[in-house]
């Protein structure tokens, strides 16, 4: 395990990127100091997600509006307490670094900055209000920035220089801190402590931007290259300006050199590591600016070796054939400052309308989350302030793999999810891009081809937020999107008929590129395409969305895909809603993708929040610790009541908590879209959650009722559809927790496999045989349902496995026996159509402690589609129908391995009526 020493024996300070109330009084900010922190700068990002999203100031607030405090100053008041608590903390680290560390670096309003008498005026207000020496103020490298900057140094100031993309605009805030300097050496021969200052280059963001013109031009070996080789450059420059006699002169009174400070050091590019900015700018007189996960990252592996100054001449060179090939440095260093300018003045807007928000939910009590876990209560709390002591919220965020298990096998790269939302908020216009590319060339659908991780969330976006939540005769600029996560024929030729495949764009998505259902599905639909656009333009029709080396990145070079996503690596594919694979779907069928991020990250905000006086306004340890603590009590059926509109995200859920938490002998049932009962018939192994959008009152009377019969009831309010950003990340946060729980990783699935093997044996029964094994059906009558369902015990659940086409007239059918079978046993019940199930709620079947009891229903199709071998290619060897039946035997058989109890039944043709007279007979 690396450590920050390492970094300061050679000559590079370690600062964080990262400051908020919590942080300082937790003591968290002492702890990171202790492992070599060496300064902090505070942003408004941070302050507006702290604001909004958690209880960190609330009563700040309070005070403020009391006292009368304008709203558009409340968040400058916050700021300078948090600013004095932190230099008061940092304070040593100044002092013992001769006061060449140990700062606290915070920023102003961008109007602040229009003109250099306005701005100086404006900072040493704020700054006499801080009182702090150890204190830096963050300007623009704007022209008049630069101006400024000189006359801030002149003052006594010291200052961070922004937004800087090129060696250009590096040299010009060197120049003119050495103007500032040199004055203010000159006119102080007696005084305490000369400013000092460092200038902040972006690397990260202006890969991705250089990048993407490389890959434009067809150079994709040059990519990842050009922020290192700008940053070489950048620090030779330095050394030069700052060791010329002059400077020698002004450094003997005391004057203190500028240092390049990296920032935005990880990686937009998922093909490279996380610490890739960081091993490769290690050295002397620079700052490195840690974000909290990159600092987790890089003391568990980074490398500390001096690599800044090696390799200059291919730096140069570098540089030199960017030029040559087209690409305008300066032109895209503009763009780049530009837009994060922009960007700076958003921020702080929305930082004053958090305030403002904040103090009208203040007004009404309004709060997000409000829990009665009735006779739970006391254990809850308990748990509660255990999770605390123990840090597991901290170190779930360091990534800590001991809060599940003493081994990091499929933990320790699978919690990208964490800081996900903001890496993909740098890759909006690149998703938008493409939406617009398609509108204007004629497409109107999208064929989403996924399983499990990779079809959940798209689906969610399309019912929720596409075209079914907008009027009908209301414009629709954006895709309309199938979903086609099946392998039963009857859907596949129904989502076929559901699009004008002329005008359709094929998403091709699947993490491991393996997936036997997303590949058949792609073969069918490519050679379909094939036939109505043509050979030379059926690549144009797809995307592909995977994970770095996967089967489909060459696949998508094979069959020239129009376009392809990689995704993290380190996401697990339940965890992956925030990702590219649940992203470009959503910005496909019309989602605002970076107001969707911005939720999220208010969540993030709200969820990191991890020492005993903040954890009980912390949503996810709430959750997760009530999830953990009722089901290891027996109130393991996690039933949801979601408002209409919102009501595909039980499915999205449904796979999280069902993969993550069913293994070992354990699990959590999630219970979603069960028919309403009387409260008298759920037992006490039930939890209720009730998702409750905004003016929705269809479920308070039930819940009242439910609360009054003592069973525990989570409710969340939702003030628009687009909280569903925050509900990803606060269920993906409170599943984690849960699991810690129980004593499992949430992160892996060792039973989902178990099916697929069984069902790779029924295909190559069939292959060598020519026909599918038989199977062991019941005769299709109430009587046998019946006789099954006597095996049922208290805490038992019933889960309906239905083979059948996905169409509402099934679902209608299968409510129906939900609701027959609910009210003759008493138990819990869930649906799934397969194989959509066995990538989502597959696992806890054969996962958890085996109290579930299986009803398979499997059709025939009414017209078999036939898979081709190989897209591209006429032949065949299976068809749909065939892929389907060998999936439900081997997950039959795979039920049976694992000694659960199953009835399958064979419904033929007739699905609904089938169902619908078993449920008649109960």
């Amino acid at each position: 395990m690396t450590n920050l020493t390492e970094l300061h024996q050679s000559g590079q300070s370690t600062w964080l990127n990262y400051l908020r109330n919590n942080f300082i009084r937790s003591g968290e900010l002492a702890d990171k100091i202790r492992l070599g922190i060496q300064g902090v700068t505070a942003n408004a990002e941070v302050y507006e997600r702290a604001i909004a999203g958690s209880s960190d100031y609330d009563e700040a607030i309070r005070r403020a509006v009391a006292e009368g405090t304008p709203a558009r100053l409340i968040h400058q008041s916050l700021m300078v307490d948090d600013i004095q608590r932190a230099a008061d903390v940092l304070h040593p680290v100044y002092e013992g670094s001769n006061r060449l560390d140990g700062f606290v670096s915070f920023e102003l309003e961008p109007a602040v900055f229009t003109d250099v008498t306005t701005a100086v005026a404006e900072i040493r207000h704020v700054m006499h209000l801080i009182d702090r020496n150890n204190v830096m103020v963050e300007v623009p490298a704007t022209p008049v920035g630069i101006d400024i900057i000189r006359a801030l140094t002149v003052d006594g100031i010291s200052v961070n220089a922004t937004h800087l993309f090129s060696v250009t605009d590096f040299e010009k805030v060197a120049q003119s801190y050495l103007d500032g300097i040199s004055e203010y050496i000159s006119n102080h021969s007696v005084w305490h402590a000369a400013p000092t200052a460092v200038a902040s280059f972006s690397l990260s963001s202006l890969d991705s931007a250089v990048d993407g013109e490389l890959i434009k031009r067809g150079r994709p070996d040059l990519t990842g290259k050009t922020a290192i080789a700008m940053a070489k450059v950048i620090y030779e420059r330095n050394k030069s300006l700052f060791s010329t006699p002059e400077w020698v002169k002004l450094s003997a009174k005391g004057a203190r050199p500028l240092r390049p400070k990296w920032t935005r050091v990880t990686p937009r590019d998922f093909s490279f590591p996380e610490d890739y900015y960081v091993n490769n700018l290690v050295g002397p007189d620079t700052v490195i600016t840690f974000s909290p996960v990159s600092l987790s990252k890089f003391l568990r592996q980074g490398a500390v070796e001096k690599t800044l100054a090696d390799g200059l001449e291919s730096a140069q060179a570098h540089l030199a054939e960017l030029t040559a090939i087209g690409i305008d440095l300066d032109k895209i260093s503009a763009q780049l400052k530009q837009k994060y300018l922009t960007a700076s003045d958003q921020r702080f807007q929305a930082l004053v309308g958090a305030v403002m928000l904040k103090r009208d939910q203040l007004d009404v009590e309004w709060r997000p989350m409000v829990a009665d876990y009735g006779n739970e209560g006391p254990t809850i709390e308990k748990a509660l302030q255990n999770l605390c002591r123990q840090k597991i919220v901290c170190r779930i965020w360091s990534h800590d793999y001991t809060v599940w298990k003493p081994k990091p096998t499929e933990i320790t790269n699978r919690m990208g999810w964490l800081h996900i939302m903001d890496t993909m908020a740098e890759k909006v216009d690149r998703m938008v891009s493409i939406k617009n590319r398609v509108i204007a060339e004629g497409y109107s659908h999208a064929l989403l081809l996924g399983m499990g991780g990779s079809s959940l969330a798209p689906e969610l976006f399309q019912k929720t937020l596409g075209r079914p939540s907008r009027p009908a005769n209301m414009p629709f600029p954006y895709l309309d999107m199938v979903v086609v996560d099946t392998t039963d024929a009857d859907a596949i030729r129904a989502a076929e008929a559901a699009v004008d495949l002329t005008k359709t764009l094929v998403i091709v998505s699947t993490k491991s590129g393996g997936t036997v259902e997303t590949l058949s599905a792609f073969k069918y639909f490519y050679n379909r395409l094939a036939e109505v656009v043509g050979e030379t333009e059926v690549g144009e029709h797809f995307i592909g969305i995977t994970d770095p080396g996967s089967k489909i990145v060459d696949l998508a070079a094979r069959y020239k895909f129009r376009d392809l996503f990689i995704n993290d690596p380190n996401i697990g594919g339940r965890y992956s809603a925030l990702s590219y694979f649940g992203l470009v779907p959503a910005a496909l069928v019309g989602v605002d993708v970076a107001g969707l991020l911005e939720r999220a990250s208010v969540m993030a905000s709200n969820t990191a929040a991890c020492h005993c006086d903040a954890i009980a306004g912390n949503m996810a340890a709430q959750l997760g610790t009530a999830m953990g603590t009722l089901a290891n009590v027996g109130r393991d059926k996690l039933t949801f009541f979601i408002s209409e509109p919102l009501i595909s995200f039980g499915d999205w859920v449904e796979q999280l908590i069902a993969e993550s938490l069913g293994k070992e002998g354990k699990g959590i049932l999630p219970v979603v879209n069960e028919p309403l009962a009387p409260v008298e018939t759920y037992a006490a192994d039930r939890v209720f959650v009730h998702l409750r959008l905004e003016g929705d009152k269809k479920y308070d009377d039930f819940v009242s009722r439910l609360a009054e019969a003592g069973h525990p009831i989570i409710t969340f309010h939702l003030q628009d559809l687009y909280d569903l950003g925050g509900q990803f990340f606060l269920w993906e946060m409170a599943t984690a927790i849960a699991g810690h729980y129980l004593g499992i990783n949430p992160f892996d699935q060792p039973n989902v496999e178990a099916a697929k093997v069984k069902a790779r044996t029924v295909v190559a029964e069939y292959a060598e045989k020519g026909t599918l094994p038989a199977g062991e059906f019941a005769p299709l009558n109430a009587e046998s349902l019946l006789k099954f369902l006597d095996k049922a015990k208290p805490g038992d659940y019933v889960c309906i496995q239905a083979y059948v086409q996905a169409t509402p007239a099934a679902e209608e059918a299968l409510q129906t026996l939900r609701q027959a079978i609910h009210l003759h046993t008493g138990l819990a019940t869930t649906s799934g159509f397969g194989p959509r199930f066995l990538h989502s709620t597959g696992q806890l079947h054969k996962g958890d402690m085996g109290n579930g009891l299986f009803i398979q229903f499997i059709s025939d199709a009414q017209e078999d589609v036939a898979i081709p071998d190989e897209a591209g290619a006429a032949a065949s060897n299976m068809s749909f129908n065939v892929l389907k039946k060998a999936q439900a035997l081997g997950d039959a058989q795979a039920l049976h391995d694992a000694r659960r109890r199953v009835i399958s039944f064979n419904v033929g043709q007739d699905t609904i009526g089938a169902i619908e007279e078993l449920a008649a007979g109960i």
